[in-house]
């Protein structure tokens, strides 16, 4: 976003698009964020919304927990095929 303002498309079809696009993402958005500034880094310590997302029974890993652990097996199979192909690949 900085680089298309830096580069003069203020004006452009794009950065309203973008905007448009933003401002859509973030009419739910509420809430407390707290973030924890150190030499640097910003880490954040603690969140609250009532339009959260976040679901501990999902978000867990045990066998009381409501994820479907079978639905994970086709993610992790596609999500690491580069990685596989990539070792088959230095092996020759």
């Amino acid at each position: 976003y900085a680089k298309m303002i830096y580069n003069g498309l203020w004006y452009s079809p794009l950065k309203a698009a973008l905007d448009a696009f933003i401002k859509s993402s973030q009419e739910r958005v509420s809430g407390v964020v707290r973030i924890k500034f150190l030499k640097g880094n910003a880490t954040i310590v603690g969140r609250k919304s009532v339009n959260s997302l976040y679901d501990e029974d999902l978000a867990t890993y045990t066998s009381a927990d409501r994820f479907d652990h079978k639905a994970a097996e086709g993610f992790i199979y596609v999500w690491g095929m580069p990685t596989r192909v990539w070792s088959q690949k230095m092996r020759g």
